[in-house]
């Protein structure tokens, strides 16, 4: 009885293992009959439950040609999305994450072929300059805050306000901590867009902006809905546990008043 309840036991841990270790490989995964790729398992599973299946992103532009300004691309599948519900959106895109490019590359060759898509392979900032960026190899990389045991990249940023300085039907920011900053920078500028998506976190040991970032929102002229990005079940208790660095990640919707 001993010998059998110990063998499943260890069945049971390679078995987790293995699904663990599977839940970080690469592969790929057939959209509108044609191969996906991915650098990271679960990180395209969560994203293609929110941004394909949710539809988190679907708003509803003033023109056939809206202007999407996408902060954080990843691996694409937002710019899939914008382009097959938007198929005449003129898309201007960001990603510095050298681990992802290749990925990224791959997918907008397959699947975004002949749409108004300008790729910047640089991160968005307060101004034009080298920074370290740190990879997390999945959906978190970022900038100067580092990751145990990582080596940083040095890239290249852009300051996102100059790209604001006309109508934006939709901007996303998804840049892993570094939002508060640039929708600062970008406050004079937030009267031309209509729409934006910002993926908030909160960092364990700095103090939080969520309400400084609403605040900015609603002075320019937004009304925002919330929604919880990660979850703590026992947040009094688990207090640290949505990230190595963040203890909280807030997806806020944000849209003009009609």
């Amino acid at each position: 009885m001993i010998k059998k309840i110990k063998n499943r036991l260890i069945k049971r841990f390679f078995v987790k293992k293995a699904r663990i270790e599977n839940m970080y490989g690469r592969g790929k995964y057939k959209i509108y009959d044609k191969e996906f790729y991915y650098h990271h398992e679960n990180a395209f599973k969560c994203s293609f439950k929110e941004i394909i299946e949710n539809e988190i992103y679907r708003f509803k532009p003033d023109s056939e040609t809206p202007t999407i300004i996408d902060c954080g691309v990843n691996m694409g599948l937002s710019l899939l999305f914008f382009t097959k519900n938007y198929p005449k959106s003129k898309i201007i895109a960001f990603e510095p994450d050298p681990t992802v490019l290749p990925t990224l590359d791959r997918n907008i060759s397959v699947f975004m072929e002949g749409k108004d898509i300008t790729l910047l392979k640089k991160a968005v900032w307060v101004e034009e300059t080298e920074l370290d960026f740190f990879s997390d190899g999945g959906l978190g990389g970022r900038l100067q805050e580092e990751y145990k045991n990582k080596t940083p990249e040095k890239i290249k940023t852009v300051r996102l306000k100059s790209f604001l300085r006309s109508k934006v039907d939709f901007l996303k920011l998804d840049i892993e901590g570094a939002e508060y900053d640039v929708l600062m920078d970008c406050k004079n500028e937030l009267k031309n867009v209509d729409n934006v998506f910002v993926e908030y976190h909160s960092a364990n040991n700095s103090t939080q902006k969520l309400d400084d970032i609403l605040k900015l929102l609603k002075d320019s002229g937004f009304r925002y809905h919330l929604k919880e990005s990660f979850s703590r079940d026992r947040p009094f208790i688990d207090k640290k546990i949505v990230c190595q660095r963040f203890d909280m990640a807030i997806n806020i919707f944000a849209y003009k008043k009609q």
